[in-house]
């Protein structure tokens, strides 16, 4: 249970996230690997000592972690210097530890390099913000551009995302990256745009709403585009989408969210690129609505309803 990623959830119930701690000590007693313990918006703070919640449960000392992921953290979303340090001493305390991942989190703008532990350095630990695209490097304590396969690798194994709300620099950093891994042919999980998308101009570039652009990417596996609520789109523009996306042979999946589409998509060389690719294309309309989802048919251009998502 424990090789795959472990998730403690905002969402989910105390005695859930009890069991799911128990399971965690467990392992760790029995010096058995855990992959990855997954915080999705549940991270509250360290204490010095313990991982806290929301909840106000605690998470102690785990002796055989390979990898914490913050998703998110409450109260301001932001990690300051000393929580992020005591992250990273909190993870070293395992032999296996290799990997601290941070996700849609508020980061500072550097560490000051004589707080980050010399074992962390010893062992080269990986701190890696994706919503910087940047890793954090142990010596310096600044975020800097990953500039090697690897770490470009690891970095496009997780969720990107670039959101309406974050500064040109940080969209321009997601952009650097993925354009760097496409020019690699590196694979590319899953790219997020969240509130961010405006439109596909005249060359198929991605337009967003900050007057930035993504040129065609040629190895994304999925993509999710989630729109300001209720934003109507023509079939042009699901046409331009469906048209940027056949561009990777590796692409696999494609969901627009929270925008209003037209009740059919025209047949054509589009559609039949993406099912010869084996390409799913799903909407849902209205993201607080669950059991309401849409799966576009590549042979009729018409959307079914699948429900539950």
């Amino acid at each position: 249970m424990c090789s795959s990623a472990v998730y403690l959830k905002e969402t989910d119930i105390i005695q859930l996230q009890m069991s799911t701690i128990l399971l965690l000590k467990v392992a760790s007693s029995h010096n058995l690997p855990i992959s990855d313990i997954c915080l999705e918006r549940s991270f509250s703070g360290f204490d010095g000592k313990d991982i806290r919640l929301e909840s106000g449960l605690c998470l102690s000392i785990l002796s055989s972690v390979e990898k914490i992921s913050i998703n998110q953290k409450g109260k301001g979303n932001t990690l300051s210097e000393e929580e992020l340090i005591g992250l990273i001493k909190y993870g070293i305390t395992s032999p296996r530890f290799k990997e601290l991942w941070l996700h849609n989190c508020k980061l500072p703008s550097s560490i000051k390099p004589d707080i980050i532990p010399e074992e962390s350095r010893s062992r080269n630990i990986k701190v890696m913000s994706f919503r910087k695209a940047r890793y954090l490097n142990l010596i310096s304590g600044q975020w800097r551009k990953p500039d090697d396969i690897q770490t470009i690798t690891e970095m496009c194994s997780g969720v990107l995302v670039i959101h309406r709300d974050t500064s040109e620099s940080v969209q321009r950093s997601v952009i650097e990256l993925l354009v760097e891994a496409s020019n690699h042919d590196i694979s590319i999980d899953c790219v997020s745009l969240v509130r961010s998308f405006s439109k596909i101009d005249e060359d198929g570039n991605i337009i967003f709403s900050s007057g930035l652009s993504l040129p065609i990417i040629t190895s994304i596996e999925r993509m999710w585009i989630q729109t300001e609520e209720q934003r109507e789109m023509n079939k042009h523009e699901v046409n331009g989408i469906l048209n940027y996306v056949q561009h990777s042979q590796r692409f696999q999946k494609l969901h627009l969210k929270d925008c209003l589409l037209p009740s059919s998509i025209p047949v054509g060389p589009s559609l039949s690129t993406l099912k010869s690719q084996g390409v799913k294309v799903f909407w849902i309309p209205d993201s607080a609505k669950f059991d309401e989802q849409y799966k576009l048919d590549l042979d009729s251009g018409r959307w079914e309803k699948v429900g539950s998502w």
